[in-house]
């Protein structure tokens, strides 16, 4: 069993949480993140999936992993392909504000030269 095996999944839904229209979601195993409606330019379609697109899910990940591991997230996604730092500009100047926001401009501004 590899470690990703007990790692809950993050979904992110549009809405708040006190919302009463917002509907309360529970599930075992899923860590849900209420946001603002996210712009049609931060959601694609995997396999019949919407997902976040690269660029959002890079400006999402400064929440929750330290300066040197979004560092090496960038980095793999510029080695596979995925880094596309227009777009990752254009997720940041939309995303509503949160403390990480500083330390992702200075990783941003890192990989804006490469």
């Amino acid at each position: 069993m590899s470690t990703f095996d007990h790692r809950p999944i993050d979904v992110t839904v549009p809405g708040r949480p006190d919302d009463p229209r917002t509907p309360r979601l529970d599930i075992p195993g899923v860590r849900i993140h209420y946001v603002p409606e996210l712009h049609p330019d931060d959601v694609t379609v995997l396999d019949g999936i919407p997902i976040t697109t690269p660029a959002r899910t890079l400006v999402d990940l400064a929440e929750c992993l330290n300066r040197d591991e979004l560092r090496e997230t960038f980095a793999r996604a510029r080695e596979i392909g995925l880094l596309d730092m227009a777009a990752v500009e254009a997720s940041y100047a939309r995303v509503e504000w949160r403390p990480s926001l500083r330390m992702l401009r200075e990783v941003m501004d890192e990989f804006s030269g490469s």
